[in-house]
């Protein structure tokens, strides 16, 4: 059985010696980020890669150290953490991220592995209602100001006396959102003069408009005490229809009701909600508060959620009743892969599939290609997906045809369009080669960006063409690209930002970037500057 011993009772080097043979060892040091001393008694995990991984853990001593022993060979992360600090990882660059992998092979005896740790922040405040009042087991959230879609909020609940403390926090700018615990159905409403209101989630220190609040900003070891937040109320009204449409009748059929600037990407705030279907099609969302919203119908079967409708709305002072929306089925759509030029190039057991690259539309849908290379996308959502055509290296889809007419780029909205398509390939790609100035020894892990630069300058678009770089390796090549002008920039990876997803972000970095046009069966070269993790949380 493995196990995990701490040093500090006898040298590394007798602990190696004993190490059985075709097993690896993996040893390092522990220090605090601010003053580089050692950090004694964190405890240091080595975990493996994928779903069913395994851990091994070891402690640190007083000199920080720590050795794990017994390793069998695989990719390993490793993480160390100990109470006042945030959690720290070899290489990484914060406490959201895994930092760079450790490749073990057999009889491994590797060292260095050293994890930098920053001292916690923390923040603590007062909750109390619109007559001063504490409020007990009220839901807090401290929301960091770049965060990323997997999560990054922390949380709390208030004590008897309205206060809360939360802790483990990475040094930054924050939001504090402050709301009373209750089910949508279950507001506690006020109706005065014929006008509903209810107590809304609020943010510091009394605001329910998130560009409204403030921001709490904190560095390693501070403890911050905010002021009390009061809790705000607003306006809550009942927006109503019908679904009509094929799929009406559906009971797999639900709506949700999202704010229109969650509809897109990120975390906007909070809001919204979900209706069932009436047998005889009618829909109610109860407590909606005013503000711009989309009505999306999602249909769920075996293959996961089909958006098959989204309809827009305003929520005044007022119920919004009639509201109309629309349930159609998913699509099937026919398509054919044609080679492009003359004589036509072959390729090979193609796989077509589309999907969302900001991961919403529900899943993605695979079509097997016959050898007339026709195909067929069954369940297909009504939404924009991206078309991907895998047919073996330096292949490219060139140009889309929707019905007969050109679409720009990759994306579909099969919103309207409903095919038939006709993809067109290309074995002449271009191709981008590079380097990258600015980038440290240090730096753990480096992102490329390639976007064609009629695209707007947003963070989903330059997901289109990426490579992760190593660290230390300062060159990078895109290749198989579609030909065109190109944008490219380069960013030393952080998992807690979202700044990448703002354009103001890009803009504000646009001297940084490199722009280049390749035609087919070209290559460019460019040289760009590297915006660092630092540059990216602070901006």
């Amino acid at each position: 059985m493995a196990t995990a011993i701490a040093l500090g009772q006898r040298p590394p080097q007798q602990q190696q010696q004993a190490q059985p043979a075709g097993i690896a060892t993996m040893a390092g040091r522990v220090t605090d980020g601010a003053t580089g001393e050692p950090v004694r008694r964190a405890v240091v995990t080595a975990t493996t890669e994928g779903n069913n991984g395994r851990s091994r853990r070891a402690m640190t001593g007083d000199d920080g150290a720590f050795v794990i022993r017994e390793m069998p060979k695989g990719k390993y992360w490793i993480t160390a953490e100990k109470a006042g600090y945030v959690r720290g990882s070899y290489r990484g660059k914060s406490a959201s991220s895994w930092g760079d992998a450790v490749d073990l092979a057999a009889e491994d005896n590797r060292t260095g592995l050293d994890v930098t740790m920053q001292k916690q922040a923390v923040i603590t405040s007062r909750i109390v209602d619109e007559a001063g009042e504490p409020v007990e087991h009220a839901s807090v959230q401290v929301l960091p100001v770049r965060t990323t879609r997997r999560g990054g909020s922390y949380s709390a609940m208030s004590d008897d006396k309205g206060e809360f403390r939360i802790a483990k926090l990475p040094p930054g700018g924050y939001r504090i959102l402050a709301s009373r615990l209750a089910s949508r159905d279950e507001l506690l409403t006020e109706k005065v003069d014929g006008r509903v209101t209810a107590e809304a989630p609020t943010y510091f220190p009394a605001t329910t408009d998130i560009n409204a609040a403030a921001i709490v900003r904190v560095s390693p070891g501070d403890e911050r005490g905010a002021a009390e937040i009061r809790i705000q109320r607003s306006t809550v009204v009942n927006v109503s229809g019908r679904v009509t449409g094929e799929n009406a009748a559906d009971r797999s059929a639900r709506l949700s009701l999202i704010p229109a600037a969650q509809a897109s990407f990120g975390f906007r705030g909070p809001g919204g909600g979900g209706a069932n279907i009436a047998p005889d099609g009618s829909f109610t969302f109860r407590n909606i508060r005013p503000g711009e919203y989309q009505i999306v119908v999602n249909q769920f079967d075996r293959g996961g959620p089909k958006v098959t409708d989204r309809t827009s709305i305003t929520v005044g002072q007022t119920d919004v009743n009639g509201v109309t929306v629309t349930a159609l089925a998913p699509l099937k759509v026919d398509g054919r892969l044609r080679a492009d030029g003359e004589p036509p190039f072959t390729f090979n057991k193609p796989r077509v599939s589309i999907g969302s690259d900001q991961g919403f539309g529900g899943p993605g849908a695979r079509a097997e290609v016959t050898e007339a290379n026709l195909f067929t996308l069954n369940g297909v959502s009504r939404d924009k997906l991206t078309l991907n055509v895998e047919a073996g290296d330096g292949i490219i889809v060139k140009q889309i045809y929707a019905a007969g007419q050109p679409l720009q780029g990759l994306d579909i909205d099969f919103a309207t369009t409903t095919g038939p398509l006709e993809v067109v390939l290309s074995n002449k790609p271009a191709k981008i080669t590079g380097t990258i100035e600015g980038q440290a020894s240090e730096t753990p892990r480096t992102t490329i960006y390639a976007v064609l630069e009629d695209q707007p300058l947003r963070f989903e678009n330059w997901r289109r063409k990426r490579t992760t770089l190593t660290s230390g390796t300062t060159a990078f090549t895109l290749s198989s690209l579609r030909p065109g002008a190109y944008r490219v920039a380069a960013f030393e990876e952080t998992e807690s930002s979202d700044a990448t997803t703002d354009p103001a972000f890009w803009e504000r970095f646009r001297d940084r970037t490199a722009t280049v046009k390749v035609g087919e069966n070209e290559t460019g070269q460019v040289k760009v500057r590297l915006i660092t993790a630092k540059e990216i949380d602070e901006n």
